[in-house]
């Protein structure tokens, strides 16, 4: 019988800290999923993180807003590159821990995209799921191809975390399925249905106080169909490849690794079962050390980003966005984020500070958002 167990489980050490260290600055090899933000590409991203905004999807609808147009989801840029890394740290598990973002330019339909990255500082941690971790930074420019304009930056930060095997590594407790009581699901179905989105109506700054709720938006319950659906959009992993395109990139790993379109650490593709199935698959998650199989880390600041875009409505604009990841969801979780206003300005940009929450009353993630209302 197949068995799915992964085959590098290292610990961290002082010399694979060194290596990564003298690598700050390096140019990363990109290889992005989405290269144009076109009508359909947009809309498998929204949907996918289950945004049903006509904002992204809608042309007549679109057509009539402030935009003119279609435009994209400010974090439709993941699909593009998500700043994940894993360069050096041979046989260590890459695992996302969120985003620092700042938005210059709104993403209009027929924008082709062109990112370009280069690795940040390691920093080495100690917790209580694993003993020794490091993390790494990159920092990405996302421009338009058209005139060059810089549409975004991101500094993006991945846990390198020795997997369950390894000596001080990865150990979440498993944890079984949730299961669901009928007017626990009748809930969520009507959380869901019922989403609170402000559309076409601008939002006065003048009318924005301190305390003010921005309403939560469900998601869940996570299943392997979420997951799937997200993947359209975002394909969450170079190392997501079929048939043939896998074969390659495993052959090229171990043969000839600079024919790979992106530096990650050629024993990434050369593993026989590739790390990124944990989201799949929850016997590689326990591998690794998570409880179950577990969403993607950019899926996650998606989710996040929802309810402000929700809040902010069509006139506005997401300028400033931070997510930092504190604890994997698992396939039957279900999260709900959302925020609360902290800081009102004179030049009508509110900031707001970001929760996520599951069905334990966890908080599984936390960060800010600083919008332009006019």
């Amino acid at each position: 019988m197949a068995t799915t167990r992964l085959e590098f489980s290292t610990e961290i050490t002082d010399e694979m800290l060194s290596e990564a260290a003298a690598l700050e600055g390096q140019e990363i090899r990109v290889e992005p999923w989405n290269n144009e933000a076109t009508l359909d590409t947009i809309r498998h991203y929204a949907w996918g993180l289950g945004d049903h905004n006509p904002l992204y999807h809608d042309e007549q609808y679109a057509a009539a807003s402030p935009h003119g147009g279609v435009i994209a989801p400010p974090t439709f840029l993941y699909s593009s590159y998500d700043g994940a890394v894993g360069l050096g740290f041979p046989g260590v598990q890459p695992i996302y821990a969120g985003t620092e973002w700042v938005f210059h330019e709104t993403i209009h339909r027929g924008d082709r995209i062109l990112p370009k990255a280069r690795l940040g500082k390691v920093t080495v941690h100690s917790g209580r799921h694993a003993d020794r971790f490091a993390i790494q930074r990159v920092h990405t420019e996302y421009r338009r191809e058209s005139d060059g304009v810089l549409l975004a930056e991101a500094l993006a930060s991945t846990f390198r975390v020795p997997r369950a095997a390894a000596s001080g590594g990865l150990s979440y407790k498993a944890r079984d399925r949730h299961v669901y009581r009928d007017e626990e699901l009748e809930e969520i179905r009507r959380w869901a249905t019922t989403e609170a989105r402000r559309g076409t109506d601008p939002r006065d700054p003048a009318e924005v106080q301190v305390g003010d709720v921005v309403p939560e938006v469900v998601k869940g319950p996570i299943d392997q169909i979420t997951m799937t659906a997200y993947y359209a959009g975002c394909i969450g992993s170079p190392g997501y490849k079929a048939g043939e395109i896998s074969w390659l990139y495993r052959t090229w790993a171990v043969e000839e690794p600079e024919r790979l379109p992106n530096n990650y650490d050629p024993t990434y593709f050369s593993e026989r079962v590739l790390p990124s199935l944990g989201h799949q698959d929850p016997e590689v998650a326990k591998e690794i050390g998570m409880p179950g199989a577990y969403n993607n880390g950019p899926q996650k600041c998606g989710w996040m980003a929802h309810p402000v875009l929700n809040w902010m409505g069509d006139a506005g604009s997401l300028r400033e966005f931070s997510v930092r990841l504190r604890r994997p969801d698992i396939f039957g979780d279900t999260v709900w984020c959302g925020g609360k206003v902290t800081e009102v300005r004179d030049n009508a940009e509110v900031l707001i500070a970001l929760s996520a929450r599951n069905q334990l009353g966890e908080q599984t993630a936390e960060g800010s958002a600083l919008v332009r209302l006019s």
